[in-house]
């Protein structure tokens, strides 16, 4: 936690005392003209188009004396048609990984923007010159820049999503929150048997998305991916230890006691919520907005869902999202842009103190107001009558674009029990969970690229057949390590701790 507090206060110095680019700095210079690829995102949900119909965007483009033509694609597959095409737009917004990043900068496809940094992006340059952690995050292995970053200092960013269970139902059953996975088993049959629900089907479950479900695991000291072990260096990949294999067998039982909802398996929301509706889910993980949009649906129906927040199991959080400093999502500058340094200007805009305002808060006097010093969101984003808060503010700012994203603004937006999901789940420790940024050589990165897709799908394969019992764990547990081993397990891991040094050695 000091770190992310001294990384905190770094930025906030950095932003203030970086100059702001002002209208007069850019009134004599023609309009430039760039092309950014991205999504929708969250401002899908109030019917947007473009994102020049977002506030915060039209306000830049003025400021900086810049015009974007964005090119909106509602499937991300197309990101790949793109780049095979060789035909890109001048900046692509995407989940720029290392080994992403690797092989496109790699095939001369996307710009190292270290060399422009200090003369185009001052601002930007000011706040990597801040904080080591962020250049090691942001620095790839051969040394360059490949994307300008998403930065999320505050530690509530980064811990955005955990457990919530039903409050009510625990004092049902007069039982407290649970501290061990013995005690989360106990609760949750309890929850079952004694049909806290009161529909007469003992029907009551889990459910969710099993990449959020599956988070269970950090329970047993494991993740369902790579993860350190206790000396925090050592890579260690959870699939292949034994506290996995006890996580599975806790699956299988919840599985097999029909608590582990079968749909789990279904990635769909629809499935997931309309359970919930049903007053059927006892545990579920997600975000707090999440939460609150499930609690509020609820109301809606005649229901009283009273979801809280449950603290992470072992106090450990495994995701590597939870170390994320420099968000792996950033506009890349593509090979075919004419005009690099100046593109770099205009994105550098968002680092300033202006800029940063806008992504964040929008516009003053529409979205938020200033009052005695403190930023406030207007009724027109917090009791929007149409929308969700964070929906209504898609329509004036964009925080997860580039720039530093502010945990102030983001808490703003959050009912008092919302946040306390946050402020619960911030509390565990994510120093066992693998550095998001490792960066990988050409040699490594063409292993990654042979072997990571297929032993992804075998380690799947097998977990959820162990899970429904249709594979034995007990019989069958040396033929799934040999499946892992023949499908390059040895030779990832071998990649990721020689990564991973060279990351600690910077």
């Amino acid at each position: 936690m000091k770190k992310l507090l001294v990384l905190a206060l770094a930025l906030s110095m950095a932003l203030s005392m970086v100059p702001v680019i002002a209208e007069s700095d850019t009134a004599t210079e023609p309009t430039a003209t760039f092309s950014i690829w991205t999504w929708l995102g969250s401002a899908e949900g109030w019917g947007c188009e473009t994102y020049d119909q977002i506030a915060c965007f039209q306000e830049a483009e003025a400021a900086t004396q810049t015009d974007i033509v964005w090119e909106i694609e509602s499937d991300t597959s197309t990101f790949d048609l793109m780049m095979s095409s060789g035909d890109t737009t001048d900046g692509i917004y995407y989940a720029w990984n290392p080994v992403r990043t690797a092989t496109y900068s790699q095939a001369g496809l996307i710009v190292d923007i270290a060399p422009y940094i200090a003369e185009n992006m001052p601002n930007l340059n000011a706040l990597i010159e801040s904080d080591p952690l962020i250049k090691k995050q942001l620095t790839s292995a051969d040394g360059g820049i490949y994307f300008v970053p998403w930065v999320t200092a505050d530690k509530s960013l980064v811990y955005g999503e955990g457990f919530g269970i039903r409050a009510d139902w625990l004092e049902k059953v007069g039982m407290e929150m649970p501290t061990t996975t013995d005690e989360l088993y106990a609760v949750l049959k309890a929850f079952r048997d004694q049909d806290v629900n009161g529909n007469g089907q003992n029907d009551e479950i889990i459910t969710g998305y099993p990449s959020q479900i599956n988070r269970l695991a950090y329970a047993f000291g494991t993740a369902d991916d790579w993860h350190y072990a206790e000396d925090g260096v050592t890579v260690v990949y959870g699939p292949m230890t034994d506290n996995y294999k006890e996580w599975l067998k806790f699956m299988n039982t919840l599985y097999n006691d029909g608590i582990l909802d079968p749909d789990y398996f279904m990635n769909d929301s629809d499935i997931y919520m309309s359970k919930v509706q049903e007053d059927r889910v006892g545990l579920y993980c997600d975000n707090p907005g999440v939460f609150g949009t499930m609690m509020k649906d609820g109301a809606a129906n005649g229901l009283d869902l009273e979801y809280v927040p449950m603290p992470y199991i072992g106090g450990q959080n495994l995701s590597s999202a939870a170390r994320r400093y420099v968000q792996p999502y950033g506009v890349a500058i593509s090979s075919s842009c004419e005009d690099v340094g100046r593109f770099l200007q205009y994105l550098d805009f968002f680092f300033t103190e202006e800029g940063n305002t806008l992504l964040n808060w929008g516009v003053e006097g529409v979205s938020y107001e200033v009052v005695d010093g403190v930023k406030t969101y207007t009724d027109e984003v917090l009791n929007n009558e149409i929308y969700e808060a964070s929906t209504a503010l898609s329509q004036y700012a964009h925080p997860t674009f580039v720039g530093v994203q502010s945990g102030e603004a983001d808490m703003a937006l959050l009912s008092e029990e919302q946040r306390a999901f946050k402020e619960t789940w911030a509390q565990s420790d994510a120093s066992l969970a693998i550095e998001p940024f490792l960066a990988f050589t050409e040699e490594e990165t063409d292993i990654n690229t042979q072997k990571e897709t297929d032993l992804t799908t075998a380690r799947s394969s097998w977990r959820d057949k162990f899970i429904t019992g249709e594979r034995d764990i007990e019989t069958e547990w040396d033929a799934y390590l040999e499946e892992l081993r023949a499908y390059g397990v040895e030779e990832l891991l071998a990649v990721r701790q020689a990564a991973s040094d060279r990351y600690n050695a910077k």
